[in-house]
C-alpha cells in the first residue's frame, strides 16, 4: 500500500471516530465500552499519522549556550555534568565557572537537590560546553570554598589552634549553613569547637598546653619556633567570637570570651604584627573586627567575673600561723578579683602553697573551697553568656 492510500485509509478513519463520537453524544450514550473504543482508535489514528509524517512531533527550542566567563583553573572538571556560574566580586568583577558533578552536590545537599530535579519535558534548558549551567548569586570564592572542601578531604581539618581557622572556614560554612550540607558543617564546627573547650577541665589542659608552648618560645632568643611567634600558634578570640554568633556555634564562646578578657585594648593583631620585635609573647585579639554586641558581651563577661562573690576559707584546726594566714584571708578577695586571669590564679594557689603567707594546713582546707569557686565562677560566665546571647 502507497502513501496515498495510507492518506485515504487516514482520512475514512477520521471520518469514522469523528461520526462514531457524534453519534455517541448526540444520543448520550454512557456505554464505557464503547467509550473506551472510541479513545483506543484516536490513539491509533495519531500514531498512524505519526509514522506517516503527517503529524511531526514539534522540536523542543534550542538550547541556550552563550554564557561568558573564566573557567576555574583546578574546579573545571572536564567529566562534570553541570556548570556553576558565579560573579566575582573584588578586582575586576566577572563570571567564574566550575565544572562538577550534579550527584556530588545533590547529595550533600537537599537544597541543590531539589534545584537540579529535572524539568518538563520540553523546557528550555540552559546549556554551556555540552552539558546544563545554572547561575548562582553567591560570591564565587565562597562557592570555590565549599567545592575544595567537597572534592578534596585534606583540606579540613585545619592545622589544631591555628588563629587563622575561623577566617578560613569562614566562607565554606556560610554555603554549608545556606545550603543544608549537615554533614560539612559538622565537620567544620567540630573542628572550630576543638580549638576553644566548653569545659572548665577541658579549658585546663588547653591552658597547660599553652605554658608548655610559652617556655619553648621562651627558651629561645628571639621568641620563636619555626618562624613562628606564640601568637601565631594558639586560637584568636574574636575571629571565633564571630564565627560563633554569625553560625549559631554557642558552645566556643565562655572559652573565648574568657580569654578575650584577659587581655588589654593594646594588645592588638595588628598594631604588634607591624612591629614583630614587641609581639614576643604576647597574646593578641583582632579587635578591628569586634562589634559592638561583642564588646557587650565582653563587658558582662567582665563584671559576672568582678561581681563574683569569693567564699572566704576558715582558719584550720591545726593552723600554725594565725596572724599571717588571717592576713591572707583579709586581703586575698581584693587581690585576686583585680587580677586579668582569675582562673589562672586561682589554679596556681591549688597547685602550690603560697609560700610564707599561708600555712600548710590553711591551704589544705582553703583548697576546695577554692576549687568549688572556680567551678562556679566558670558555671556563671556560661550563664552570662548564655542569657546574653538569647
Amino acid at each position: 500500500m502507497d502513501s496515498s492510500e495510507y492518506e485515504q485509509l487516514v482520512s475514512r478513519a477520521e471520518q469514522l471516530v469523528l461520526l462514531t463520537s457524534t453519534l455517541s453524544s448526540a444520543s448520550k450514550v454512557r456505554d464505557d465500552a464503547l467509550s473506551l473504543q472510541i479513545s483506543r482508535l484516536s490513539g491509533q489514528l495519531g500514531q498512524i499519522q505519526t509514522h506517516l509524517g503527517l503529524n511531526p512531533v514539534p522540536a523542543a527550542p534550542a538550547p541556550i549556550s552563550i554564557l561568558d566567563g573564566v573557567r576555574h583553573s583546578s574546579l573545571y572538571l572536564r567529566d562534570g555534568n553541570l556548570v556553576i556560574a558565579a560573579p566575582v566580586l573584588e578586582g575586576a568583577g566577572g563570571t567564574l565557572l566550575f565544572r562538577v558533578h550534579q550527584s556530588m552536590l545533590s547529595m550533600q545537599s537537599p537544597v541543590f537537590a531539589s534545584m537540579f530535579t529535572l524539568p518538563p519535558p520540553g523546557t528550555n534548558l540552559d546549556v554551556y560546553d555540552g552539558v546544563p549551567y545554572v547561575h548562582l548569586p553567591d560570591d564565587s570564592r565562597d562557592i570555590e570554598s565549599v567545592l575544595k572542601v567537597l572534592y578534596d578531604p585534606f583540606e579540613l581539618p585545619h592545622k589544631r589552634l591555628d588563629p587563622k581557622t575561623p577566617i578560613r572556614v569562614r566562607r565554606a560554612l556560610a554555603m554549608a549553613t545556606k545550603y543544608e550540607m549537615d554533614n560539612l558543617r559538622n565537620r567544620i564546627v567540630t573542628q572550630v569547637e576543638a580549638d576553644w573547650p566548653s569545659s572548665l577541665a577541658e579549658w585546663d589542659r588547653l591552658e597547660m598546653e599553652a605554658r608548655a608552648l610559652q617556655e619553648e618560645h621562651d627558651a629561645n632568643d628571639e621568641q620563636k619556633v619555626d618562624g613562628l611567634y606564640l601568637d601565631d600558634r594558639l586560637p584568636e578570640p574574636i575571629t571565633a567570637i564571630r564565627l560563633s554568633r554569625d553560625f549559631q556555634i554557642p558552645k566556643i564562646l565562655p572559652a573565648a570570651v574568657y580569654h578575650l578578657s584577659r587581655l588589654h585594648v593594646g594588645d592588638d593583631w595588628l598594631q604588634l604584627r607591624q612591629e614583630p620585635n614587641q609581639l614576643q609573647l604576647t597574646r593578641t585579639a583582632r579587635w578591628d573586627l569586634a562589634e559592638a554586641e561583642d564588646l557587650k558581651m565582653l563587658l558582662r563577661v567582665r563584671e559576672t567575673i568582678s561581681d563574683f562573690p569569693l567564699v572566704r576559707p576558715k582558719a584550720s584546726n591545726s593552723c600554725t600561723s594565725p596572724s599571717e594566714c588571717r592576713r591572707w584571708r583579709d586581703t586575698r578577695h581584693f587581690i585576686w578579683i583585680t587580677e586579668k586571669d582569675i582562673l589562672q590564679v586561682m589554679r596556681k594557689f591549688i597547685e602550690a602553697r603560697p609560700s610564707r603567707s599561708l600555712c600548710k594546713y590553711c591551704w589544705n582546707d582553703a583548697k576546695s573551697v577554692i576549687e568549688t569557686d572556680r567551678e562556679e565562677l566558670w558555671a556563671d560566665i556560661v550563664a552570662a553568656i548564655a542569657e546574653f546571647d538569647k
